[in-house]
């Protein structure tokens, strides 16, 4: 992860959470803080957005901020522009069915490399900021469980889907933040490549988590589950995004509320988002 060469809005031990409010215009933050203290938040953040010294500095600003306002945060991030060069370099052209990485051998050894290494300079960033974190990346890690998924019945390798998480593992980040990358590992020790969006839905299940926040590009306020499938059958939604939106439709389906959808791009939308009533994206509700 590149260091940040725009000035953070949170650096250790400076500045009140109120401060920061102030520099961001967010008026009246009070009863949001009082209602979501103590809850946990799971916050899905692509690689891209990450790896880009503003956004990625931004992001991880909200995040620590997040902590420092008594939120419970965990991260879960993507990888997919660093491997994509990598994979490029080593001759692979990375190939999709669906949104979803079509994943061999040699892919897997390339996202392992990439994901882990993200995850380390996430930790790090992190931990710039005054935050506590703790990081968990595929077999590494041990948190995220699977298995190979075939979507449509078509073998696309060692691509899974979630079927659970390890307690002990999760347990042990005791208060950190935890930043998981979006692979896991099978019943027979095999990393697997899992959409980072079905990471997050189904980490927000398992957890119980109050919100669920998936930052991409969005520009539409309110969107219910049934027309979002109509504008994939439409065409209007497509590639990446349908994950996205099919992740999003069955963990609602599972009992969450509302998902968050909003622009990574944004400065500080993660904060805009949580602590505004306008709120800077998209609400997936049911419908």
């Amino acid at each position: 992860m590149r260091s940040a060469k725009s000035r953070n809005l949170i650096e250790p031990g400076t500045g009140e959470v109120e401060d920061i409010f102030k520099v961001l215009g967010i008026e009246s933050a009070q009863h949001y803080i009082d209602e979501f203290k103590g809850r946990e938040f799971v916050i899905k953040c692509g690689g891209a957005l990450l790896e880009n010294a503003a956004s990625g500095a931004a992001v991880l600003d909200d995040i620590a901020l997040l902590g420092r306002a008594g939120i419970k945060p965990a991260l879960v991030h993507g990888g997919g522009v660093q491997a994509d060069a990598e994979m490029e370099a080593a001759g692979i052209k990375p190939q999709r069915y669906k949104g979803l990485r079509i994943t061999d051998e040699r892919t897997i050894e390339i996202l392992d490399r990439c994901f882990g290494s993200l995850n380390e300079g996430i930790v790090a960033e992190l931990q710039q900021r005054g935050a506590s974190a703790a990081g968990f990346s595929g077999a590494r890690g041990g948190l995220i469980l699977g298995e190979r998924m075939r979507p449509d019945g078509v073998d696309i390798g060692l691509v899974g889907e979630v079927t659970g998480i390890n307690d002990a593992v999760w347990r042990s980040a005791d208060g950190k933040i935890p930043v998981v990358s979006s692979l896991g590992v099978d019943a027979d020790g095999n990393t697997l490549n899992i959409n980072a969006d079905y990471v997050a839905t189904r980490l927000a299940l398992l957890t119980g988590a109050e919100k669920l926040i998936l930052m991409t590009d969005t520009l539409i306020p309110t969107l219910t589950i049934s027309r979002a499938r109509e504008l994939i059958v439409e065409g209007a939604i497509s590639r990446g995004m349908i994950p996205k939106i099919e992740s999003a439709a069955r963990a609602i389906e599972q009992g969450l509320p509302k998902i968050h959808m909003i622009n990574g791009k944004t400065p500080h939308g993660l904060l805009l988002e949580i602590f505004t009533d306008r709120g800077v994206g998209t609400q997936i509700v049911p419908g």
